[in-house]
C-alpha cells in the first residue's frame, strides 16, 4: 500500500513535462505531501480527455457510489491495486479497460524498519521532473473523478530498501502515454507496458523520522538525513 505521494512542480514545468495543459488552472497547488488517506487531491490525465490536467479524489469509488468517500475507504481501500487484479473479474476491471490515467508526481515515499523504528525515504527521478504513474479511474453521477494508483513488484533501489511492501508504483514512460490513453490500444499493448521488465531509474534519500508527525515543515521532511547504523543500498 502506498499511501503519501510528492508534487512540488510549478503547474508551467508539469505542462511542458506532460503535454497536455490544467482544466483549471488556478486550483493548481504544489504539494511535498500529499496523503491518501486524507481524502487528497491528485492531478491525472485521462482517457476522457488526453490534453487536460484534472483532478481526482485518490481513492477509487464505483461509478454509483453515492455515501461517504471516507465510509467506503474504511471497508475497502482503493488507494492501489496490484497489477495481479486487473484483468480478473471485479471491481478494477471495468476501470482498467476504460478509464486508465496517468498520475503526476514528483516522488513518493517507501518505509524502511530497523530496530523496531520506521525510517522514511523520499523516492524521485534524477532530474526531479514530474513524471507519470500508472492509475484508473472513475467518474461518479455529480462529476468528481476518484482513482487509484497501479502496483507492480518492486524493483532496483526501491526493493533494496522498502522490507514492509514487495511492491512499487508502475511508472508510465513518456513514450508510452498516448498508448496507455488511447481507448483503441490493444489488451497486450498495455499489459506489455506494465509488464516492462526495465528498471526505472529511481533515486531515494532518507528523510526525517518526523515524517510522521506535524509539527516540523515538510520543507524540512524532504531534506536527506543520515540514520546511523542503518544498512543503505
Amino acid at each position: 500500500m502506498f499511501k503519501k505521494v510528492s508534487n512540488i512542480a510549478k503547474k508551467e514545468l508539469i505542462e511542458r513535462e506532460i503535454g497536455a495543459t490544467f482544466r483549471f488552472p488556478k486550483l493548481y497547488v504544489p504539494n511535498p505531501v500529499i496523503d491518501g488517506t486524507e481524502e487528497s487531491t491528485l492531478s491525472i490525465v485521462t482517457m476522457d480527455n488526453p490534453k487536460r490536467i484534472s483532478y481526482a479524489i485518490w481513492g477509487i469509488l464505483p461509478n454509483n457510489y453515492v455515501d461517504e468517500w471516507e465510509d467506503f475507504q474504511k471497508v475497502f481501500s482503493t488507494l492501489s491495486v496490484s497489477k495481479e487484479n486487473l484483468n480478473s473479474d471485479g471491481f478494477f476491471q471495468e476501470p482498467f479497460r476504460k478509464r486508465r490515467c496517468l498520475i503526476i508526481v514528483t516522488g513518493f515515499f517507501i518505509y524502511h524498519l530497523y530496530n523496531g523504528s520506521l525510517h522514511p525515504y523520499y523516492v524521485y527521478q534524477s532530474n526531479k521532473k514530474p513524471f507519470c504513474l500508472g492509475g484508473i479511474y472513475n467518474i461518479l453521477d455529480d462529476g468528481f473523478i476518484t482513482c487509484s494508483m497501479l502496483l507492480t513488484k518492486a524493483s532496483g533501489i526501491i526493493n533494496k530498501i522498502q522490507n514492509l511492501n514487495t511492491n512499487m508504483p508502475i511508472l508510465i514512460p513518456k513514450k508510452s502515454y498516448q498508448t496507455w490513453l488511447d481507448p483503441e490500444s490493444k489488451t497486450d499493448k498495455i499489459n506489455n507496458i506494465i509488464n516492462d521488465s526495465e528498471i526505472p531509474k529511481f533515486y531515494a534519500h532518507p528523510i526525517a523520522k518526523e515524517f510522521f508527525k506535524n509539527n516540523i515543515s515538510y520543507d524540512s521532511m524532504l531534506a536527506p538525513v543520515y540514520y546511523k547504523n542503518i544498512p543503505l543500498p
